[in-house]
């Protein structure tokens, strides 16, 4: 923005105009702290007043709009501020055939009807808007939307009022009734309870107002889009087309911030053993007796220093909801992590890991259980995969993930994985940083290969090329909590593409198991002992199955490759569509989240897709799921076929 000027002037109010005619984006500062911020040529803007007496926040409501103004509501802008709505309300009303002006103001002092009680923190929003039928769904789709807003889970109250007065206490109205009606532009007050800041009006709690400014952008953006399907000649498909797709230069620089934190520590890497061969001989030479000693990779960074330029990015600056709210959710996750890679090999690295990856649930564990019981050890199927017969070596399993990552890189000639033989890594392959890192000790069972390519390089590196597709980086880093929905996807695959076989699912059942097992106390050997004698996973399975859970000092992220299939099954179920899944790193909760900056043109369509959705086995079984509604134990019969 330019420098703060001393009036709105006619000038600034015709400039903002014919850049307007020309559907080009305006931010400018306006005089008194303001601001002018339209994206492009919209029928609505939402306005706030700046009152004399202090009114932390409220301004961040409006902040975020599509079409927004802060400007002063001292009266010597008052002739400015009103030219300048109402040149922007006829020139938009005449691009659109009608204009909706929506004033947010914090209901304090003399607003005593939402004036909220010292002590009451209950969300409660008033509408005021002018007695005609025109606004009826509006107010209606405002209504309703204001309603599922909630700030320390208390839902919203919302009163509804009508009344010729469309403005806050003690200030003028900038366009008269008259002239509204004549123009057929429409105007609606949302005096909002200031629950985001103390009595005075000058602290902010900025909690609170983070999580009432998401709600309430909802709200206005489901009005926005009702008053211009009833009234309005453009024809959007959705509310969330009216979002705002120019983003600030502040929204970019914490993107970057946070990919590079992100990317400067590989975090499974440093919590997964160097030495686990080594580890399991002793621990087979002690006949199982002697819990291993593990060794890590030194920590080339001091976390306490990361998280100092962590807490250095300035996300109060991102005006933004949507993105303010996945930053945040960002920042929080890297906290943890870095607090646990200090915590390495203490108790206290357990803690963390609750906090990142959850815990077990009594129901999760039940169902672990349940499958458990209903795949006997004993099982053909089993006794085969779990063998050493029909494998194929890490250097031929690399050659072929050579070629799946061929077949991708024809769709998109700009992915750059690699396929590493690697002799740090536990688990038979992983993927990080985009690349597909292989044991070079592994075996793999030739007829999981297939399934295995569609794990590794059809989700977690397609999930990650697509997420470099994208403008922002977090997609490709990672947005919070994705392991969940990634490893669920993952696991989808391999069912997808008939690769989904009994072992495979005993070793996630198991999984589940040795991490309650873990969170309840037991040792390192007792956890063992469980997979081994009760549940009768053969010895090198059941210490691989527990040193992926103790690695680092008890890590329950396996936990979530059950959990997130068992949520992607209950989501295909309901309906829910595959493909947005493939736009990046996500986690279920960003489902709505994604599909909102898709409509905002803020996120781009996928690159590529994962092969085995071409496959005519894997569509059928896709939709099997989602016609037959099955569960995970259907799931396993089909998988003993």
């Amino acid at each position: 923005m330019k420098t703060e000027p001393e009036s709105i002037s006619q000038a600034l109010i015709d400039d903002v105009c014919g850049r307007l005619g020309r559907n080009e984006a305006v931010r400018e500062a306006l005089p008194g702290g303001g601001r002018i911020h339209i994206d492009r040529p919209l029928p609505f803007l939402c306005l706030y007043r700046i009152p004399s007496q202090p009114d932390a926040g409220t301004d961040r409501l409006a902040v975020g709009e599509a079409s927004y103004i802060i400007a002063s509501g001292d009266a010597e802008h008052h002739e400015g501020l009103s030219s300048l709505v109402k040149s922007l309300a006829q020139a938009m009303r005449e691009r659109f055939g009608a204009f909706l002006l929506v004033e947010l103001w914090s209901a304090r002092g003399g607003d005593a009807e939402t004036e909220a009680a010292p002590d009451d923190q209950t969300p409660h929003c008033r509408i005021i808007a002018p007695k005609t039928g025109a606004l009826t769904s509006t107010l209606e789709a405002l209504e309703y939307a204001l309603e599922t807003v909630k700030v320390h889970r208390d839902g919203c109250r919302v009163d509804v009022e009508m009344s010729d007065t469309v403005i806050p206490d003690g200030l003028p109205p900038l366009l008269s009734a008259e002239w509204m009606r004549k123009m057929q532009c429409y105007g609606i007050g949302i005096a909002v309870r200031p629950l985001y800041q103390d009595a005075a009006g000058e602290t902010l709690f900025p909690l609170e107002l983070r999580a009432l400014h998401r709600g309430v952008s909802r709200a206005m953006k489901k009005a926005f889009f009702a008053f211009a399907k009833e009234q309005t000649s453009a024809e959007p498909d959705h509310y969330n087309v009216f979002g705002r797709r120019n983003v600030t230069k502040a929204v970019w620089e914490a993107d970057s911030a946070l990919a590079e934190i992100d990317d400067a520590f590989d975090f499974l890497l440093q919590v997964t053993p160097v030495n686990s061969a080594e580890a399991w001989e002793a621990f087979k030479e002690s006949c199982y007796r002697t819990d291993p000693v593990f060794s890590y990779r030194p920590r080339p960074f001091d976390p306490a220093v990361i998280k100092r330029k962590l807490y250095a990015v300035k996300l109060e600056k991102v005006e933004d909801p949507t993105l303010l709210h996945l930053f945040v959710q960002k920042r929080e996750e890297l906290d943890r992590k870095l607090t646990m890679l200090q915590d390495r090999e203490s108790a206290n690295f357990l803690y963390g890991s609750l906090q990142a990856y959850g815990t077990v649930s009594k129901a999760l564990l039940e169902t672990a259980e349940r499958m458990l019981k209903a795949m006997p050890p004993k099982d053909r199927e089993n006794i085969e995969a779990d063998s050493d017969t029909g494998t194929v070596s890490a250097e031929v399993f690399a050659q072929m993930a050579e070629a799946e990552l061929a077949y991708y890189k024809q769709r998109h000639p700009s992915l750059a994985s690699r396929v590493q033989l690697r002799s740090d890594i536990v688990s038979g392959a992983m993927v990080s940083g985009g690349d597909f890192l292989i044991s070079k000790w592994a075996h793999f069972p030739e007829k999981r290969v297939e399934a295995l390519l569609h794990h590794e390089i059809g989700t977690h590196v397609v999930t990650y090329v697509n997420g470099t597709a994208q403008p922002l980086k977090q997609l490709h880093t990672g947005l919070s909590g994705y392991d969940e929905m990634q490893e669920g996807i993952a696991v989808l695959s391999e069912y997808l593409c008939g690769g989904l076989n009994i072992a495979r699912l005993r070793i996630l059942a198991g999984r589940v198991v040795a991490a309650r097992c873990l969170i309840d106390g037991a040792t390192f050997n007792e956890t063992f002992s469980a997979l081994h004698e009760t549940y009768g996973f053969k010895p090198k399975t059941a210490f691989t199955i527990t040193t992926r859970i103790y690695r680092g000092g008890g890590l329950t992220k396996d936990a979530v490759y059950l959990r997130g299939l068992l949520g992607i099954i209950d989501y295909i179920a309901e309906g829910g569509a595959i493909e947005p899944l493939y736009v990046g790193k996500i986690a279920s909760d960003h489902i709505p989240l994604v599909e909102e900056l898709l409509h905002r043109q803020i996120l781009v369509e996928p690159p590529l897709f994962p092969r085995y959705l071409e496959e005519a086995g894997a569509v059928a079984r896709l939709k099997e799921i989602r016609e037959k509604k099955l569960s995970i134990l259907d799931i396993i019969e089909r998988s003993r076929s």
